[in-house]
């Protein structure tokens, strides 16, 4: 999860460098328009009434309606064409940004290479504490048999005379000590090998245990 989460921060890092190295190229802007007109009018009185001024053209006379007629009609129509380039000479902002995500991002590949050196050197020492409590239950699990066979020898001598309660009962007390021994041992394992999972990123999967099903509702 770790390493997950540093990769997502390294991520972002490469987007964000992508958008300013965009913001400090050259831009092009492109841009159209068509536009309908209207001309259509009632006639000014006063201007009517000068002398020497004729009558108004009939097609530039009318309401509403005869301004709609000529926008759709397309009598006078406009269009129109634009492009603005922008070199940035000097984006001082842009440069702070990049300089700013270029850092956080060597920063994440350090933190990523640090977390890895970890991580291996967890598992490391998780499969070497796992070995030696394996070896520490072998040791503890022959020592046990052998306390065993050393009582049933015991036994054999008492049943002959040739030996007696107590000797016997001190065989049965190391008996005891070896068979905890043996237990510590086993519990020993059991935890290094529960560390071996935690650090390998196991301990759902070795307990049959799934994110999405827990997310679904489907426990069992």
């Amino acid at each position: 999860t770790e390493l997950a989460r540093t990769r997502v921060t390294r991520t972002n890092s490469e987007i964000n460098i992508k958008g300013i190295r965009n913001a400090m190229l050259p831009s092009l802007d492109l841009t159209a328009f068509m536009r309908n007109n209207s001309l259509a009018g009632s006639v000014n009185p006063e201007v009517a009434s000068i002398p020497g001024v004729g009558a108004p053209n009939p097609f530039f006379t009318g309401g509403f309606g005869t301004a709609l007629g000529q926008i759709f009609s397309r009598d006078f129509p406009d269009y129109g064409l634009f492009l603005s380039l922008n070199v940035p000479l000097k984006n001082r902002q842009a440069q702070a940004d990049m300089s700013r995500e270029l850092l956080r991002l060597r920063q994440s590949d350090i933190r990523f290479r640090q977390e890895e050196n970890n991580i291996k050197l967890d598992v490391a020492q998780a499969v070497e504490s796992l070995q030696r409590a394996r070896a520490s239950h072998d040791i503890s699990k022959e020592a046990r048999e052998l306390r065993d066979q050393m009582l049933e020898a015991e036994r054999k001598r008492f049943a002959l005379g040739s030996s007696s309660i107590f000797q016997i009962v001190q065989v049965q007390r190391d008996l005891a000590a070896a068979r905890t021994d043996e237990i510590n041992s086993i519990n020993g394992y059991i935890r290094a090998r529960n560390e071996l999972d935690r650090v390998t990123g196991q301990t759902l999967s070795r307990r049959n245990i799934s994110i999405d099903a827990a997310y679904q509702g489907n426990l069992r």
